[in-house]
C-alpha cells in the first residue's frame, strides 16, 4: 500500500526531466530560481558536494532548453514567459583524468569535440584546429542573446593539480581563454552559470568575468540548494512518519535527532537560514530501520580538493575543529590563492564546517552536525593511518 500513495525519493538522481518524468519528490525552490534568472545574467555558486549543484544546473538547462515542459504544477509555470535558447552545458568533473599539460590538452579538445557532436554544432569552413578551439570560434558566430552556459564543477581540473604549480598554471591559462571569450561574447550569452567548490583567483574566470555576481553567501539564495526544516516537514511527512514508527519514536523526537545529525549547514551572511545535507536526509528516508547513519563521509566528504590539500598540509585534531574557529569573512568571499589556502577555509568550502556567527569582518565557522563531527574524526583517522604506513614503508626499506 506505501507504494501508492509515497511519492519516490529522488535519491541519486541529478537529471531534472527524469526526476519529473518518474513523479519523483521535487522540493520547489523555483521561485527562487526565476529571481535569480531575470535578476542575474552572470552567476557563481559555492556549495559542498552532495548539495543538489548538477540537479540545479540540469534544471536550468530544461527551463533554457524546453521551457515549461518538465514544470507543471511547480511556481515557475506561472511566472516563466521567455524564448527557448541553444544551451551549452559542460561538466569539468570529466576534466580530471591527466597529470602532463599534454595530456590535458588532448582531453580537453576530445571533450569538447565531443561536446559539439551532441550538441549538433558545425562551423562552416572550421579552421584546422581542435575542438576545445573550435567551440570559442563557433560562439563567437552565434546571434545576440542565443546561448546559455552551464558549467558544473569548474573547478575540478584545477584541484587535480593543486600540488603541481607549473600544470595548475598551465591549466589556467588554458581555460582562461574560454573565459574570456565569454567576456568577449558577452552580447551572445544570456544566461552564464557556474558551480563549483573552491573559488580559486588567477584563474580568469573572475576577473576575466568582473560582472559574474557571486551568490554563494547570498542571504536571498541561502536556501537554495539543502533542505529547510519546513520543507522537510512539508514535502517529507509521509517519510518523517514512516521512519518514526520503524524506529519506535515520536516523530517530534525523529525531528529533534534528524536536525542534530543532519542539518546545521549555513551558506549565508546573516547565518539565520540553515539546511539539511540533502544525501544524508534522503539516504536516512531511504532505510530508517538502519538508524541515524553516517552518509556523508563516503558520498560526499573526501572531495578531491580537500584530499589534494592534506597531501601537502597537516589537519589539526578533530577537536580543534570543534572550537569555533575565527576566519576573515573575505577568506570566504574572495578568491582564494592556493599557496596561501587555510585549511578553516577549505573545510568551510568543503561542508566540514559552517557559518555560525558573523562578527563584523570575522566569521565564526563549526561543525554543522554531528554526522560531519564524525566524519572529520574518520578523515583525521584515515590520514593517520596513511601517515603510520608512510613511516612503516620508510622503516622497512
Amino acid at each position: 500500500m506505501e507504494s501508492k500513495i509515497f511519492s519516490q525519493l529522488p535519491l541519486g538522481v541529478s537529471d531534472f526531466h527524469k526526476l519529473r518524468e518518474l513523479e519523483k519528490i521535487y522540493v520547489d525552490k523555483t521561485n527562487l530560481l526565476y529571481e535569480l534568472i531575470t535578476t542575474f545574467e552572470k552567476v557563481f555558486l559555492a556549495r559542498p558536494r552532495r548539495f543538489g549543484k548538477s540537479l540545479l544546473v540540469s534544471t536550468f538547462e530544461s527551463l533554457f532548453k524546453h521551457g515549461t515542459r518538465d514544470f507543471k504544477g511547480l511556481a515557475i509555470e506561472k511566472l516563466w514567459n521567455d524564448k527557448t535558447y541553444k544551451v551549452i552545458r559542460l561538466d569539468f568533473s570529466n576534466l580530471k583524468d591527466f597529470s602532463t599539460e599534454e595530456e590535458f590538452s588532448i582531453l580537453l579538445d576530445e571533450y569538447f569535440a565531443i561536446l559539439m557532436a551532441q550538441n549538433e554544432i558545425t562551423v562552416s569552413k572550421e579552421p584546422n584546429f581542435g575542438g576545445f578551439s573550435s567551440f570559442i570560434y563557433w560562439l563567437g558566430l552565434q546571434p545576440s542573446n542565443s546561448v546559455v552556459v552551464l558549467i558544473d564543477e569548474y573547478d575540478a581540473p584545477l584541484t587535480v593539480c593543486m600540488n603541481n604549480p607549473e600544470l595548475f598554471d598551465f591549466v589556467r591559462k588554458k581555460l582562461s581563454r574560454l573565459y574570456a571569450s565569454f567576456k568577449n561574447y558577452e552580447g551572445v550569452i544570456r544566461f552564464l552559470f557556474l558551480t563549483g567548490i573552491t573559488k580559486f583567483n588567477k584563474t580568469s574566470i573572475f576577473s576575466e568575468l568582473n560582472t559574474l555576481t557571486d551568490i554563494s553567501l547570498s542571504p536571498r539564495y541561502g536556501s537554495l540548494l539543502g533542505y529547510t526544516h519546513e520543507e522537510v516537514v512539508e514535502y517529507f511527512k509521509n517519510y518523517l512518519d514512516r521512519s518514526a514508527k520503524a524506529l519506535g519514536i515520536e516523530s517530534d523526537q525523529l525531528l529533534d535527532k534528524l536536525v542534530s545529525q543532519y542539518d546545521g549547514f549555513c551558506f549565508e551572511e546573516t547565518v539565520s537560514k540553515k539546511v539539511f545535507a540533502p544525501w544524508s536526509l534522503l539516504s536516512f528516508f531511504a532505510e530508517p530501520e538502519r538508524g541515524f547513519k553516517n552518509y556523508w563521509f563516503e558520498s560526499g566528504g573526501r572531495p578531491y580538493a580537500l584530499l589534494e590539500y592534506l597531501k601537502s598540509h597537516a589537519l589539526r585534531h578533530p577537536e580543534e575543529y570543534g572550537k569555533l574557529k575565527s576566519i576573515a569573512l573575505t577568506e570566504l568571499t574572495s578568491s582564494s590563492d592556493i599557496k596561501t589556502l587555510s585549511d578553516v577555509a577549505l573545510l568551510t568550502q568543503a561542508g566540514y564546517l559552517t557559518l555560525k556567527n558573523i562578527v563584523g569582518t570575522t566569521a565564526y565557522v563549526g561543525y554543522p552536525n554531528e554526522e560531519v563531527k564524525t566524519s572529520m574524526a574518520q578523515l583525521y583517522t584515515e590520514r593517520l593511518l596513511a601517515g603510520h604506513l608512510l613511516n612503516r614503508l620508510v622503516l622497512t626499506t
